[in-house]
C-alpha cells in the first residue's frame, strides 16, 4: 500500500501538527519565563498551562476542515468533537484537579500516602488555545491556496 498526501491531506496534517508542536513550544517557553527557569520542552507537555494544547489541535483539525469543505456533515462532527475535548479540558479535568488536592487534605489526617493531583485547564487557557489552533490553520490555509 502507498501513503501519500494530496493537498488537502497535508494541510489537514501541517495544521494539525504545527499548531501542536508550536502550541507545546510556547508553553515550554511561558513556563520557563514565568518560573525563571531552564527551558524544557517536557514543561509544555504537561498538563494545563496556557495555552491548552489538547484545545489547539482539535480547533487546528475543525478549522482546516471548515475551510476546505465548509459547513459540511465532517465539520460539524468535528466542531461538536472539539467543543467535547475543550469542555473536557476546562470543566472536567478542572474539578478533578480541585477534588485530588481535597483528597490530598483528607490523607493527611489518615496518614495516607498523597494521591497526584493533576489540574486542568482555566477558561483562558482553554480560548487561547482555540484561538492559537484556529490562527495557526489560517496562516497555513494563506500560505498553501
Amino acid at each position: 500500500m502507498v501513503w501519500y498526501f494530496d493537498t488537502y491531506g497535508l494541510f489537514y496534517l501541517l495544521s494539525f501538527s504545527i499548531a501542536w508542536i508550536t502550541g507545546v513550544l510556547l508553553k515550554a517557553i511561558l513556563i520557563s519565563t514565568k518560573d525563571r527557569k531552564k527551558f524544557s520542552i517536557f514543561d509544555g507537555l504537561k498538563n494545563g498551562g496556557f495555552p491548552s494544547t489538547h484545545s489547539t489541535a482539535v480547533f487546528a483539525i475543525t478549522t482546516a476542515i471548515g475551510l476546505i469543505t465548509g459547513f459540511s456533515n465532517i465539520f460539524f462532527v468535528s466542531l461538536v468533537f472539539s467543543l467535547v475535548v475543550a469542555s473536557d479540558a476546562f470543566g472536567v479535568r478542572q474539578n478533578v484537579g480541585i477534588q485530588g488536592e481535597i483528597i490530598n487534605q483528607l490523607t493527611k489526617i489518615v496518614k495516607h500516602k498523597k494521591i497526584k493531583v493533576v489540574h486542568g485547564h482555566t477558561f483562558l487557557e482553554v480560548v487561547g488555545g482555540i484561538l492559537w489552533g484556529v490562527c495557526v490553520t489560517l496562516a497555513i490555509f494563506l500560505i498553501m491556496f
